[in-house]
């Protein structure tokens, strides 16, 4: 269904019954990134999903801020009824979830970070950034959807996914390609990790029970929660090993285990 927030309509899924999680997707995902882990879930719970701006249904609806969509997502909360939350978010749902609960910390109770950050900590790195993000822009609108995720696809970052069974790379191909050029392109301006605010000084304020989750063979995000690990207050980290940075797809199972001991 959506949801409108100020002018803006959000593509929600609301299901089940329980304590609440928002899962948050990640760049290129939809509602359906989560599928695979949530099959070998077992923790009965109310799922609020959410295709954040720019994403699938929820589509292009201009440039949004992180501060801006956590400001239009308290509002979604307030229409469903749901005023305390625990979030799962992944890489940049992760930062998002990490966002929502710094800016409203009296809203969320758990918190999981899977390969996650809390944004770049100097000016010169967000500036780095933000023209890279432009760069990949102006790759969407001249290649196109498709030519872009064959490039996103080849990333290191991404390599692990290689060892998928074809169909579930065909699937989640599918789920990348079902984009638009503008509502990628309107992402990476507006929330892209060189557009958001750097947490890492706030990161001591957050007191939600947070779990850090880090595939063992994703060296980037390993390096950057050993380091959130050390500034988190409430925090246990886990790496899952044999996993890159997408270890809900990677190892699905055991990212469910990780999840449910969390939740108890």
């Amino acid at each position: 269904m959506l949801i409108k927030a100020e002018e803006r309509n959000y593509w929600i899924e609301d299901t089940g019954s329980g304590p609440v999680w928002l899962l948050l997707h990640g760049f290129t995902g939809s509602t359906h990134t989560f599928d695979d882990f949530l099959h070998h879930m077992n923790n009965e719970c109310r799922l609020i999903k959410i295709e954040l701006p720019g994403h699938a249904r929820t589509g292009p609806i201009g440039t949004v801020s992180m501060e801006k969509f956590c400001l239009d997502l308290a509002m979604i909360l307030d229409k469903l009824g749901v005023e305390e939350i625990n979030i799962l978010g992944y890489s940049l749902g992760g930062r998002t979830a990490l966002s929502f609960t710094l800016l409203y910390p009296k809203r969320v109770n758990r918190l999981i970070l899977e390969s996650a950050s809390p944004g770049l900590p100097s000016e010169l790195e967000r500036r780095e950034r933000r023209a890279k993000d432009q760069r990949l822009a102006g790759l969407l609108y001249r290649e196109g959807i498709k030519s872009f995720v064959k490039y996103w696809e080849s990333l290191p970052l991404f390599e692990t996914l290689n060892r998928l069974p074809e169909q579930r790379r065909k699937t989640l191909r599918e789920e990348r390609t079902s984009h638009s050029v503008e509502g990628l392109a309107e992402s990476l301006e507006g929330m892209g990790t060189g557009s958001q605010p750097s947490w890492w000084e706030k990161l001591e304020e957050v007191r939600a029970n947070v779990l850090l989750v880090t595939g063992g063979e994703d060296e980037k995000f390993r390096s950057i929660n050993q380091h959130m690990e050390q500034r988190l207050f409430n925090v246990r980290w886990v790496e899952v090993a044999g996993a890159g940075h997408t270890i809900h797809l990677e190892k699905p199972r055991v990212f469910a285990k990780i999840v449910e001991k969390f939740m108890i």
